[in-house]
């Protein structure tokens, strides 16, 4: 599993154990806390849906000056690591749009599906950011 796939986990998940504003300190992760507050129905798995629901509401949190694009400041800012902007920059426009923004991070999730049953199990979501 890549750095891509722990960056999704950060990114995606992480901003449930996040208080702090896009212009603040770093968040932190409890992988686990995280995957309960992404999983909406309370099955244990985080669905497609779920997750798509989720990496909207990470976008628009970390869209801190409301553009409807992400700036690498604002990726960085809401990210446990630093993001590879230019690689989810698609059409190479120095901004991310939504639409960029979640194909990214589908690439992400379906790398995290390690039974690619196209569900998130917490384990899978422990596993890969403990990597």
């Amino acid at each position: 599993m890549s750095w891509i796939s722990i960056s999704f986990l950060t990114l995606a998940l992480v901003l449930s154990t996040t208080s702090a504003q896009a212009n603040g300190p770093r968040p932190t992760y409890d992988a686990r806390a995280a995957h309960a507050q992404a999983d909406l129905n309370g099955d244990g798995q985080i669905d497609r849906r779920e997750f798509h629901l989720r990496m909207v509401e990470v976008f628009f949190h970390a869209d801190a000056d409301k553009t409807g694009f992400l700036k690498p400041e604002e990726l960085n800012k809401a990210t446990v690591i630093d993001e590879d902007f230019n690689e989810a920059d698609m059409d190479g426009d120095g901004k991310i749009s939504l639409y960029e923004f979640i194909e990214y991070r589908f690439h992400d999730f379906d790398e995290a599906d390690t039974d690619s049953n196209g569900l998130l199990s917490v384990e899978e979501v422990v596993a890969a950011f403990e990597k």
